[in-house]
C-alpha cells in the first residue's frame, strides 16, 4: 500500500512554494513607507486577501484582518488535502495554535486588556472555532474564560478548566498546565518518529526556558513538562538553581543574557529543527510541520514590518524587532 504522505507532501511542497522568499521579505522590509509596503505585498500571492487593507483610510486593523485571513486560508488548504491517519496527525500539529491562543486569552484576561486587543493577538487557526475564541475574549476572569472554552470545544479548554479547578491562579501555573496538557496530547496524536523527536526537542527547550524563569524562587518539579529527552527533572532543578552545565547543545539558551534573548534563540533552534525534520521525513508529517512554522513566521514578519512602516521606524529598529521575533 502506498504511503499517503507521498501524495500529501507533494501538495504541501506546492503550498510551501507560495510562501514569500527571503528576497521578497527583504524588499518589503526596505519599503520607504507604509504605502510602499502595501504596494509591494499587493504584488505577492497575498494580494487576494488585501482588498480592504489597501482601501483609502484603512490602517493596521484592516491589514491584521487581511493577514489573519491569509493565514486561515493556508491552514484550510492544508486541511483539505489530508485524510485518514494523516488528518489526525495534522490536527495534532494544529493544536499548537490552540495553545498559543489560549495562552493569549489567559494573559489578556489576567492583565485586564480589552476584548479587541486580545482578539488582535489571536491566530485564526487551530481546532477551537474562531467565534468561540472571540466570545472567550469577553471573559472577565480566568474561571469564566475556562468555562467558556471548555463548553465551546477544544481540548485545551478542558485542560484550562481542570487547572483552574485545581487551584492554579498565576500566569506561570496556568501556562505550564496548558503546556503539560498540550504536549501530552501531541505525543499521543503523532506517530512519525521524526516529528516525535522534534516535539521531544521542543519540550526540552520549553523546560529550560521555564527553569530560567524560576531562578531566584524555590524551584518545583510541578513546573516540569514530561516527554523530553535531553533534560530530566534533575537537570530542570539544576538549571533553576543557576547551573548551566546541563544540555551542552542548548547552552546558548542557558547563557543568553536575558529571558527575551533566550526565547529568540530557542525559536531559531526550533525553526532549524523543523526544517531538518522536513528534509528527513519525506513520508511523514514533518513536511506539514515545517510548512506551518514557515507560514507562521511569514505572517509574524509581515505584521512587524507593517507596524515599523506605519510608525516610521528605521531599518535598524525594524531589524531589532525581527531579531527578537
Amino acid at each position: 500500500m502506498n504511503n499517503p504522505y507521498g501524495y500529501i507532501n507533494g501538495r504541501v511542497r506546492m503550498l510551501r512554494s507560495e510562501l514569500l522568499d527571503a528576497r521578497t521579505l527583504d524588499d518589503v522590509q526596505g519599503a520607504g513607507n507604509y504605502s510602499e509596503y502595501l504596494r509591494q505585498i499587493s504584488e505577492t500571492p497575498l494580494r487576494e486577501d488585501l482588498a480592504e487593507a489597501t482601501a483609502q483610510g484603512a490602517g493596521l486593523a484592516q491589514l491584521d484582518e487581511a493577514l489573519s485571513r491569509n493565514y486561515l486560508r493556508a491552514v484550510q488548504r492544508l486541511r483539505s488535502i489530508v485524510t485518514g491517519q494523516p488528518a489526525q496527525e495534522v490536527e495534532a500539529l494544529l493544536l499548537r495554535y490552540d495553545l498559543q491562543n489560549v495562552k493569549t486569552l489567559v494573559r489578556g484576561v489576567l492583565t485586564g486588556r480589552n476584548a479587541d486587543d486580545i482578539v488582535g493577538g489571536l491566530i485564526p487557526a487551530g481546532t477551537i472555532p474562531w467565534t468561540a475564541l472571540q466570545a472567550s475574549a469577553q471573559s472577565t476572569d480566568v474561571a469564566s474564560l475556562a468555562q467558556t472554552l471548555s463548553v465551546a470545544g477544544g481540548r485545551l479548554g478542558g485542560i484550562l478548566r481542570s487547572a483552574v479547578s485545581g487551584g492554579a491562579n498565576t500566569l506561570l501555573d496556568l501556562e505550564v498546565a496548558l503546556d503539560q496538557g498540550y504536549y501530552r496530547a501531541v505525543l499521543a496524536g503523532v506517530r512519525g518518529q521524526a516529528v516525535r523527536r522534534y516535539f521531544t526537542r521542543e519540550i526540552d527547550v520549553r523546560n529550560l526556558l521555564i527553569a530560567r524563569q524560576l531562578r531566584g524562587d524555590t524551584a518545583n518539579t510541578r513546573y516540569f513538562i514530561p516527554g523530553g529527552q535531553a533534560v530530566s527533572e534533575a537537570d530542570f532543578l539544576r538549571v533553576a538553581g543557576g547551573d548551566n552545565s546541563t544540555a551542552p547543545d542548548l547552552q546558548p539558551i542557558l547563557e543568553a543574557p536575558d529571558l527575551g534573548l533566550a526565547e529568540a534563540l530557542a525559536r531559531r533552534q526550533l525553526d532549524e529543527a523543523a526544517r531538518n525534520v522536513a528534509m528527513s521525513d519525506a513520508l511523514g508529517p514533518g513536511v506539514a510541520l515545517d510548512y506551518l512554522r514557515r507560514k507562521e513566521q511569514e505572517i509574524a514578519r509581515l505584521r512587524l514590518t507593517a507596524r515599523a512602516k506605519f510608525y516610521g521606524l528605521t531599518r535598524e529598529e525594524l531589524q531589532k524587532e525581527l531579531d527578537g521575533a
